[in-house]
């Protein structure tokens, strides 16, 4: 079902996009199979855009897609509570926090609730807040995990935290430092308010997201979900906005990332790819398209290759190859001296 999984996937994205002038989702062999087709549409998260889009779909696929919908409104606000919560604890020491993707994405990008899945909470505060902000995460009752190598250094991007169920990723940066020239100060500069379960936050400016959404997409070497690609039409629906925030990737040395991005919305969503038709696609985009919405996870080797391939300059991959490898060295040193997470990040053991 690999092939016609991306057949699917493109009827889906157009539909959600165009629900008068799109055909419906079924109609041939292998879409008008509901399981294949609910298969496709979970896998890319995009049954709760489906329960609200207006779109024929066959009643089984329907009726689990407004199920999901429900699902994603629960778990949404349970995610936006114990982000208000996380927010009025961090910003109490005068921290400004930004939230990031999923939950930001909800009240900015998207006219109803619950169309848009999320799995934790993110949210960005300056680097030199760290400590605060952990000790702030920490007294809510929220337990650290190793999630990558050298995760307690100073200059990691990010750290995870859980709690009852609920992850919160805690964001320094947007990726490691050595991933392009990111200008933080200019990103606090841009950000715009933003309310979330009545408590004041703060959310990226249009293209800086974009950029950011793009570079997350890299990271992840695109093996994404397609309900990405609707996301980054939103942060970027006309020409004038794609123009800016390229003007940003260039500068980051980020362009790469949002090139391919850009070409990858293109390529699945007709109405809006419509506008940037005369964009050339280059081969490491058409590498991408051509793998986009198969069921198959890329090979690990896959994955690095994609992932070092979009990186603006050889240096920076050099740079990032040299961090990551002292990382993992550092990491097993650690792994041998049996601390705990709490004890890596200097916090006190829990009694």
């Amino acid at each position: 079902m690999s092939r016609d999984a991306r057949h699917i996937l493109r009827s889906l994205l157009a539909a959600i996009e165009d629900p008068a002038g799109a055909p419906p989702p079924v109609g041939g062999d292998a879409v008008a199979d509901a399981e294949g087709l609910l298969a496709v549409a979970r896998r890319h998260r995009l049954t709760p855009m489906l329960s609200s889009s207006g779109v024929a779909l066959p009643p089984a696929v329907a009726a689990a897609a407004r199920h999901d919908r429900v699902t994603t409104t629960a778990r949404n606000l349970l995610f936006a509570g114990a982000a208000a919560e996380c927010l009025r604890a961090i910003s109490a020491g005068g921290t400004p926090v930004v939230v990031l993707k999923g939950l930001a994405y909800e009240r900015t990008l998207y006219a109803e609730a619950g169309v848009r899945p999320t799995a934790d909470v993110d949210l960005l505060v300056p680097s030199r807040a760290r400590d605060a902000a952990f000790r702030a995460l920490d007294e809510l009752g929220y337990e650290p995990r190793v999630s990558a190598p050298s995760f307690d250094e100073p200059d990691y991007h990010e750290s995870a935290w859980t709690r009852a169920g609920i992850e919160v990723d805690l964001h320094q940066a947007f990726a490691p430092l050595v991933r392009g020239a990111i200008d933080y100060d200019e990103v606090w500069a841009a950000v715009q308010p933003l309310e979330l379960a009545g408590v004041a936050a703060n959310a990226l400016g249009p293209a800086h997201a974009a950029v950011f959404h793009a570079l997350h997409m890299a990271i992840d070497h695109f093996d994404v979900p397609g309900m990405y690609l609707l996301d980054l039409a939103r942060l970027l629906p006309t020409r004038e906005a794609a123009a800016a925030a390229e003007a940003v990737a260039r500068r980051w040395r980020c362009h790469r990332a949002l090139d391919t991005a850009l070409a990858l919305a293109a390529a699945f969503l007709p109405g809006w790819g419509g506008q940037h038709r005369d964009r050339p696609t280059s081969a490491r985009a058409h590498a991408v398209i051509d793998d986009f919405g198969l069921l198959e996870r890329l090979s690990r080797p896959r994955q690095l290759v994609r992932k070092l391939a979009h990186f603006d300059r050889p240096i920076d991959v050099t740079r990032y190859a040299v961090v990551q490898g002292r990382r993992k060295l550092r990491e097993l040193v650690e792994s041998r001296r049996g601390r705990s997470a709490r004890e890596r990040l200097g916090l006190a053991t829990r009694r």
